[in-house]
Protein backbone atom coordinates (compact mmCIF):
# COMPACT_ATOMS: atom_id res chain seq x y z
CA UNK A 1 0.00 0.00 0.00
CA UNK A 2 1.19 3.16 -0.84
CA UNK A 3 1.81 5.64 1.86
CA UNK A 4 -0.71 8.43 1.55
CA UNK A 5 0.37 11.93 0.94
CA UNK A 6 0.84 14.33 3.97
CA UNK A 7 -1.60 16.92 4.97
CA UNK A 8 1.94 19.43 4.95
CA UNK A 9 4.96 19.09 2.98
CA UNK A 10 7.87 16.98 4.18
CA UNK A 11 10.53 18.33 6.71
CA UNK A 12 13.98 19.68 4.79
CA UNK A 13 16.68 17.16 6.60
CA UNK A 14 18.62 20.89 7.44
CA UNK A 15 15.37 21.65 9.68
CA UNK A 16 14.94 17.87 11.16
CA UNK A 17 19.07 18.14 12.02
CA UNK A 18 19.06 21.47 13.72
CA UNK A 19 16.35 20.16 15.86
CA UNK A 20 17.96 17.08 16.52
CA UNK A 21 21.27 19.22 17.22
CA UNK A 22 19.36 21.91 19.58
CA UNK A 23 17.18 18.96 21.49
CA UNK A 24 20.22 16.89 22.02
CA UNK A 25 21.98 19.99 23.70
CA UNK A 26 19.25 21.04 25.75
CA UNK A 27 18.61 17.41 27.23
CA UNK A 28 22.69 16.86 27.33
CA UNK A 29 22.54 20.07 29.27
CA UNK A 30 19.18 18.31 31.22
CA UNK A 31 21.25 15.08 31.76
CA UNK A 32 24.45 16.66 33.31
CA UNK A 33 22.01 18.31 35.77
CA UNK A 34 20.14 15.26 36.94
CA UNK A 35 23.70 13.51 37.28
CA UNK A 36 24.80 16.69 39.20
CA UNK A 37 21.50 16.48 41.13
CA UNK A 38 21.56 12.56 42.35
CA UNK A 39 25.34 13.34 43.23
CA UNK A 40 24.71 16.13 45.35
CA UNK A 41 22.30 13.33 47.16
CA UNK A 42 24.44 11.07 47.59
CA UNK A 43 22.60 8.89 45.06
CA UNK A 44 25.21 8.27 42.82
CA UNK A 45 26.21 4.36 43.74
CA UNK A 46 29.26 4.64 41.18
CA UNK A 47 30.87 7.63 42.93
CA UNK A 48 30.20 6.03 46.29
CA UNK A 49 31.81 3.30 45.18
CA UNK A 50 34.99 5.38 43.89
CA UNK A 51 35.01 7.27 47.21
CA UNK A 52 35.02 4.05 49.37
CA UNK A 53 38.11 2.88 47.30
CA UNK A 54 35.86 -0.34 45.94
CA UNK A 55 35.43 1.13 42.64
CA UNK A 56 32.74 -0.16 40.41
CA UNK A 57 31.95 -2.41 37.60
CA UNK A 58 31.17 -1.78 34.19
CA UNK A 59 28.19 -3.28 33.80
CA UNK A 60 27.00 -1.03 37.44
CA UNK A 61 28.35 1.90 35.39
CA UNK A 62 26.30 0.80 32.12
CA UNK A 63 23.25 0.31 33.84
CA UNK A 64 24.07 3.69 35.52
CA UNK A 65 23.80 5.68 32.00
CA UNK A 66 20.87 3.18 31.25
CA UNK A 67 18.75 4.26 34.13
CA UNK A 68 19.74 7.69 33.99
CA UNK A 69 20.40 8.70 30.51
CA UNK A 70 19.22 6.65 28.02
CA UNK A 71 15.62 5.79 30.09
CA UNK A 72 14.86 9.70 31.04
CA UNK A 73 15.65 10.16 26.93
CA UNK A 74 13.21 7.32 25.98
CA UNK A 75 10.33 8.83 28.08
CA UNK A 76 10.61 12.29 26.36
CA UNK A 77 11.02 11.56 23.06
CA UNK A 78 8.17 8.93 23.21
CA UNK A 79 5.85 11.05 24.94
CA UNK A 80 6.59 14.01 23.52
CA UNK A 81 6.39 12.32 19.87
CA UNK A 82 2.96 10.45 20.80
CA UNK A 83 1.07 13.38 22.37
CA UNK A 84 -0.94 15.72 21.00
CA UNK A 85 1.35 17.93 19.55
CA UNK A 86 3.06 14.91 17.89
CA UNK A 87 6.49 16.56 18.39
CA UNK A 88 9.33 17.37 20.80
CA UNK A 89 9.85 20.62 22.51
CA UNK A 90 12.44 22.10 19.76
CA UNK A 91 10.41 20.47 17.39
CA UNK A 92 7.31 22.81 18.01
CA UNK A 93 9.51 25.32 18.41
CA UNK A 94 10.61 24.64 14.45
CA UNK A 95 7.50 23.49 13.25
CA UNK A 96 7.79 20.08 12.86
CA UNK A 97 5.54 17.41 13.33
CA UNK A 98 5.83 13.62 13.23
CA UNK A 99 3.04 11.36 11.34
CA UNK A 100 2.31 8.22 10.63
CA UNK A 101 3.50 7.13 7.33
CA UNK A 102 0.04 6.78 6.31
CA UNK A 103 -0.74 10.77 7.17
CA UNK A 104 -2.44 9.96 10.23
CA UNK A 105 -1.29 10.63 13.81
CA UNK A 106 2.04 8.52 15.01
CA UNK A 107 0.85 5.90 17.96
CA UNK A 108 2.75 5.17 20.95
CA UNK A 109 4.15 2.15 19.55
CA UNK A 110 5.50 4.04 16.81
CA UNK A 111 7.10 6.33 19.22
CA UNK A 112 8.74 4.39 21.60
CA UNK A 113 10.01 2.20 18.17
CA UNK A 114 11.69 5.51 16.36
CA UNK A 115 12.87 6.85 19.60
CA UNK A 116 14.76 3.35 20.30
CA UNK A 117 16.10 3.28 17.06
CA UNK A 118 16.98 6.67 16.96
CA UNK A 119 18.89 6.32 19.93
CA UNK A 120 21.00 3.69 18.65
CA UNK A 121 23.89 6.06 18.06
CA UNK A 122 23.70 7.20 22.22
CA UNK A 123 23.89 3.53 23.28
CA UNK A 124 27.17 2.68 20.52
CA UNK A 125 28.57 5.48 22.34
CA UNK A 126 28.05 4.38 25.85
CA UNK A 127 29.04 0.62 25.17
CA UNK A 128 32.05 2.38 23.75
CA UNK A 129 32.91 4.96 27.09
CA UNK A 130 32.08 1.78 29.62
CA UNK A 131 33.54 -1.41 27.87
CA UNK A 132 36.38 0.70 25.95
CA UNK A 133 37.67 2.46 29.14
CA UNK A 134 41.06 1.27 31.06
CA UNK A 135 40.06 -0.45 34.37
CA UNK A 136 39.81 2.85 36.18
CA UNK A 137 36.82 3.77 34.05
CA UNK A 138 38.93 6.47 32.05
CA UNK A 139 37.72 6.49 27.65
CA UNK A 140 40.67 5.14 25.81
CA UNK A 141 41.54 7.44 23.25
CA UNK A 142 41.27 5.41 20.28
CA UNK A 143 39.75 7.22 17.95
CA UNK A 144 37.69 4.20 16.31
CA UNK A 145 34.85 4.59 19.16
CA UNK A 146 34.43 8.25 17.75
CA UNK A 147 34.61 7.39 14.29
CA UNK A 148 32.13 4.59 14.43
CA UNK A 149 29.29 6.81 15.99
CA UNK A 150 29.88 9.24 13.58
CA UNK A 151 29.53 6.78 11.01
CA UNK A 152 26.33 5.43 12.24
CA UNK A 153 24.55 8.60 12.50
CA UNK A 154 26.22 9.62 8.55
CA UNK A 155 24.25 6.84 8.12
CA UNK A 156 21.15 8.32 9.29
CA UNK A 157 21.51 11.32 7.76
CA UNK A 158 22.13 9.78 4.01
CA UNK A 159 19.26 6.97 4.43
CA UNK A 160 16.80 10.29 4.91
CA UNK A 161 18.62 12.67 2.17
CA UNK A 162 18.46 9.18 0.15
CA UNK A 163 14.51 8.75 0.83
CA UNK A 164 11.72 10.47 -1.16
CA UNK A 165 9.89 11.00 2.15
CA UNK A 166 12.75 11.95 3.88
CA UNK A 167 13.12 9.44 6.59
CA UNK A 168 15.76 8.09 8.34
CA UNK A 169 16.54 4.50 9.70
CA UNK A 170 14.42 5.34 13.28
CA UNK A 171 11.32 6.77 10.57
CA UNK A 172 11.18 4.01 8.49
CA UNK A 173 11.47 1.47 11.21
CA UNK A 174 8.78 3.06 13.04
CA UNK A 175 6.22 3.96 10.05
CA UNK A 176 6.79 7.41 10.45
CA UNK A 177 7.62 10.85 8.97
CA UNK A 178 8.61 14.06 9.92
CA UNK A 179 6.26 16.99 8.18
CA UNK A 180 6.34 20.84 8.32
CA UNK A 181 3.60 21.83 11.00
CA UNK A 182 3.35 25.13 9.57
CA UNK A 183 1.05 25.77 6.88
CA UNK A 184 2.78 27.10 3.57
CA UNK A 185 0.85 30.22 2.41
Amino acid sequence: MAPAVPQQPYASIRRRVSSYCAEVFLLGVGALLLQGILFALGLNPLVRGVQSGVGFSKVAYHLWLLGTVDLPLIVYYTGALASSAQATFVMRWLGLRLESVDGGRSRFGQAFLRTVVMLIPFEINHAFLVWASDPQGIPTQHPFPYAAVGIVVLLYIVTALRSPLRQSIHDLAAGTVVVSARSQA
